[in-house]
């Protein structure tokens, strides 16, 4: 593959390349003009041989090999299940490269670095002597914007969170299960249950089936974990649930916070608003998935006073799942190509 800029740049693999993170990733290493040398996809056997490209290049899904960690200078783990991470984490962590994952499969690594760059200087102390990072869930990134901003007016007393979950976290599969569904549930048909083991189309879910290969509760685990690790103190005053919603893309949020004392609704949008946070006004309609397809930004609003307590605040807060994780990755990446 051509090299972008002649001889420079890195040398980059993505490990989960035919994923739906991977592929997301590897447009936005595009778009942000990563100095990239030389991209290697890898994935599992189903994705081998896949075709698609990179920078107008064609580029195929290989096989993991040997020297996927010591030919690169820089890996992705973007697998849409931590099994893959886990099988291939002790010889990349044997290699020279840095890894970045967005898997959620290193939080048991006490060494991986839990980060979101333009909350560095809020959440943790500069981590450029490390090279082993993790990419937070799209919940965790947009909880730790909101918390840390409103701590910032010095009056935070808890934070209540409901994450509707989008079943493209569940991969490629999860898609395709909610679209098998609506089809035969509205033929009355038996609908296919692999992914969820539970009807997902037309409905909200507290947790999935039995015989799932995933559980909410571990979503929650994974959101709560990921925060305590940039933010101890933050953690301690945020309740959160998940729930399954369905819909294919974007996380929403509604999130009930109690301030210490009241504030004008312009005081808790002016302490949200800021870098990668978009804050709607009274006027504006809410957000809603289909509206944050493709962008960046955490979109807040508009802001809402609970009628009975001048003191609590209603923010509705949506993201584009896929996105935001692989912008945040690719943010770190840009930390360490200097």
């Amino acid at each position: 593959m051509a090299a972008r800029r002649g001889s420079s740049g890195l040398r980059v693999a993505i490990l989960g390349g035919a994923s739906l993170k991977g592929k997301e990733l590897k447009e936005v290493l595009e778009e942000r003009l990563f100095p990239v040398k030389k991209l290697t996809l890898v994935d599992d056997d189903e994705a081998l041989g896949q075709l698609t490209d990179f920078e107008g290049e064609p580029a195929f899904i290989q096989r993991v090999a040997p020297e996927t960690f010591t030919e690169n200078d820089l890996v992705f783990f973007a697998s849409m299940a931590g099994a893959f991470t886990r099988a291939h984490w002790p010889q990349a962590a044997a290699g020279p490269a840095a890894l970045i994952d967005l898997s959620h499969a290193l939080l048991d690594v006490p060494e991986a670095v839990v980060r979101v760059p333009f909350l560095d200087e809020h959440l943790q102390p500069p981590a450029s002597a490390r090279r082993w990072f993790i990419v937070p869930h799209p919940a965790a990134i947009a909880l730790l914007t909101l918390l840390v901003r409103l701590q910032a007016t010095g009056r935070l007393r808890q934070v209540v969170a409901n994450v509707f979950e989008p079943v493209s976290e569940r991969g490629a599969g999860g898609l395709e299960e909610l679209q098998e569904q609506t089809v035969r549930l509205l033929s009355f048909k038996e609908f296919p249950r692999a992914v969820f083991d539970a009807q997902v189309a037309f409905n909200l879910l507290p947790r999935y089936g039995a015989e799932s290969r995933v559980h909410l509760e571990e979503v929650e685990d994974t959101i709560r974990r990921e925060i305590e690790r940039c933010a101890p103190a933050l953690a301690d005053r945020l309740a959160l649930r998940v729930l399954q919603a369905p819909v294919f893309h974007a996380h929403c949020l509604s999130v009930f916070v109690e301030m210490e004392s009241s504030l004008e609704v312009s005081a808790v949008e002016a302490a949200l608003r800021g870098e990668r946070v978009a804050v709607l006004g009274a006027g504006e309609a809410p957000a809603a998935p289909v509206d944050v397809a493709g962008r960046d930004d955490i979109v807040v609003g508009p802001v809402l006073r609970d009628q009975k307590r001048p003191a609590t605040f209603w923010l509705w807060t949506v993201v584009d799942n896929l996105r935001l994780t692989a912008r945040t990755a690719v943010d770190i990446a840009e930390t360490l190509a200097g």
